[in-house]
């Protein structure tokens, strides 16, 4: 059998039920951050999803003008070769050998190839640039439809973010004037432990069938001394589980929630 549940030797004073009473409003605050916070996360991740179309548009822009310059580049190249081939062509007509005739044929012969080569790089390049252009297209089509979608999640979320946002400043208001209550050294350990949990800065001491050998910590559920119900039942003290250091009460000590 474990050890019996014992009386309160002593009514609990005024640190533990200031710093409950803090508690209390910071997990209806922190109730309400995460009520906000939730409320803005679609339009998140919408803004966020529109943000990656237009650099998904932007880097398909780039490639296209960098395709076209090249094109220019290689027309310009083109044009000079064939330009080249007629002054060559003309050349002929004024031969005095047939091995300066045959040399120039052959030179004409590899121009022409390169001027072949660089239409089909070029033909390629123009149906690249095509691709491209309808995929741009069809982005400028999304990301105006998301867009629309944004518009209207805004539309949607405004009413309720300014309910939650003007509730968030009425329960910090609250929260500031319940802080007076609390005794400087505790509110500073509380204030500690509430960066870290924000919302849930205090642990209730749980147990089995009023078992002592059985208490535990509510909120990371390890084991606790009894050092720790002892000290709560007898007087004013904060103690702490010593693996989350939240700051232990007795089930009894939060009243109606």
């Amino acid at each position: 059998m474990g050890s019996p549940l014992p009386p309160p030797n002593s009514p609990v004073k005024s640190t533990l039920p200031a710093l409950l009473a803090l508690f209390k409003i910071d997990r209806d605050l922190q109730h309400l951050k995460n009520g906000l916070e939730n409320a803005q996360k679609e339009q998140k991740r919408q803004q966020t999803k529109i943000a990656q179309l237009q650099k998904e548009h932007e880097t398909q822009d780039a490639a296209c003008k960098k395709l076209q310059a090249d094109m220019s580049t290689r027309d310009l190249d083109m044009k000079s070769r064939q330009e080249h081939i007629e002054k060559m062509r003309t050349s002929l007509n004024t031969t005095k050998t047939n091995k300066e005739y045959s040399a120039i044929l052959v030179h004409i012969s590899g121009e022409k190839a390169e001027v072949s080569k660089i239409e089909t790089a070029i033909l390629e390049q123009m149906q690249q640039v095509e691709t491209i252009g309808k995929s741009m297209a069809a982005l400028r089509d999304q990301i105006a439809f998301e867009e629309q979608t944004l518009a209207k999640l805004e539309t949607q979320h405004a009413e309720k973010v300014n309910s939650l946002t003007g509730e968030i400043n009425a329960m910090a208001a609250r929260r500031a004037e319940a802080a007076k209550s609390v005794p400087g050294d505790a509110l500073q350990q509380y204030d500690r432990v509430s960066l870290k949990y924000p919302g849930d800065a205090m642990a209730m001491i749980e147990m089995e069938d009023d078992d002592l050998e059985t208490l535990s910590c509510g909120s990371c559920y390890m084991g606790l001394n009894v050092e720790h119900f002892n000290a709560l039942r007898g007087r004013d003290a904060i103690r702490r589980c010593g693996s989350c250091s939240r700051i232990l009460y007795l089930p009894d000590m939060m009243g109606p929630t």
